[in-house]
């Protein structure tokens, strides 16, 4: 079975029950959920897959259980995924180690493609380098989706629509606020180890400009990914400078030529979209709101948000039931909130050079100072999915 599906046979369909914009973590596998439930499910991807993404590519303890949940707990182990049991914190020429549980690093690249040929096993069609743009109607039966694809334009009637486009989305009837204090992501997949790697371990170094997060993924390659300030980025000679200083002050020299290398970015990260629902249309993962996630709870905030999403919806979507809405905006804000408040506190702790030094001398002098925090970002959904 093709994963992929040609244009003009997605566009010969005039209605869908549910079309998904963006195929990352959120889109696919809310697609997914929504085609297990018998629903016609349309999923589109602007870019063309597979695809790298900005992201450090680890999987915490939420996302493993969010896979779990919907009984595709083994698929970062056969997609090749690097088993992760350390976290090394580095800052000052410093590095404190600490045990961090059960986490997986997979790159974006494989993760989402297979994530979405699970969405095309369950029913769900899928047509990449296609962007949609929803047409605000208040009071329809169904709401218009355009779709502009290279080789044509259409528009499309859809049940509800789930936005899952990631930092760039937009929707009618929400508005997204960006943090004034907001970094900047870049990234990249490198084939050689940047600095001394630690097997089994997650890497991050940290310095005034920003953090820089390192592990190893599958077909021997290795994820770069940072949260820097634009001010700093603004000022480098290259997004390598930037990386390669952070690396440098936290005490790690780098062994490669990081001027050398694509990088690829982000807009700008902490925001928050309000509201997350409206008539007809629900926002899930980073469409929703994005905070800093540090040590790697970004992609199991975007899977639980969607399976969440998904449970509203179970049942027919003909009459739309306004409540819906109302009730998606209140199970994820008592579902992520909390998690996402962590991350916030860890960011701002981090932006302090004394507090900085001292959370790092703490880790490295009693682990277990850790744990704590470990358990509290790692924690699962916190509702029910029905």
């Amino acid at each position: 079975m093709s994963t992929f599906h040609p244009f003009a046979a997605v566009t010969r369909e005039e209605r869908w029950d549910a079309v998904v914009i963006g195929a990352g973590p959120a889109g696919a596998v809310a697609a997914r959920q929504l085609a297990w439930q018998g629903k016609r499910v349309l999923l589109v991807e602007k870019s063309r897959m597979p695809r790298e993404k900005v992201c450090g590519g680890c999987l915490g303890g939420g996302a493993l259980e969010a896979l779990a949940s919907i009984g595709l707990g083994d698929l970062p182990e056969r997609c090749g995924g690097i088993p992760l049991s350390t976290f090394a914190l580095a800052n000052a020429r410093s590095t404190a180690r600490v045990p961090i549980g059960r986490r997986i690093a997979l790159s974006r690249r494989t993760f989402d493609a297979e994530l979405v040929r699970e969405a095309a096993r369950a029913g769900a069609m899928v047509c990449d380098q296609t962007v949609a743009t929803i047409e605000d109607a208040k009071h329809a039966a169904a709401l218009s989706v355009t779709l502009r694809h290279h080789s044509g334009e259409a528009s499309v009637a859809a049940l509800v629509v789930i936005v899952a486009a990631g930092l760039s989305a937009t929707s009618p009837g929400s508005e997204t606020f960006v943090s004034p204090r907001s970094r900047i992501g870049i990234g990249a997949i490198v084939k050689s180890a940047p600095c001394a790697m630690e097997a089994g371990a997650l890497h991050m170094a940290v310095s005034d400009a920003g953090y820089v997060g390192i592990t190893a993924v599958e077909g021997g390659k290795y994820d770069i990914a940072a949260a820097v300030d634009s001010h700093a980025l603004a000022s480098a000679e290259s997004p390598g400078h930037v990386i390669h200083n952070i690396l440098q002050e936290a005490g790690w020299e780098p062994a490669i030529d990081l001027s050398e290398i694509k990088w690829r970015g982000t807009p700008l990260l902490t925001r928050r979209t309000y509201p997350v629902g409206g008539r007809r249309r629900l926002l899930v993962g980073d469409a929703a709101g994005y905070v800093e996630p540090f040590t790697g709870e970004g992609i199991g905030w975007a899977m639980q948000s969607a399976i969440l999403a998904a449970s509203l919806l179970t049942g027919s979507l003909e009459d739309w039931d306004d409540t819906i809405a109302a009730r998606w905006t209140q199970l994820y804000e008592t579902s992520l909130a909390s998690s996402q408040r962590s991350c916030r506190v860890l960011s701002t702790l981090l932006r302090v050079r004394t507090l900085r030094r001292l959370m790092t001398w703490g880790m490295g002098q009693a682990p277990v100072l850790s744990r704590p925090i470990v358990r509290r970002l790692d924690r699962g959904l916190a509702a029910p999915l029905t």
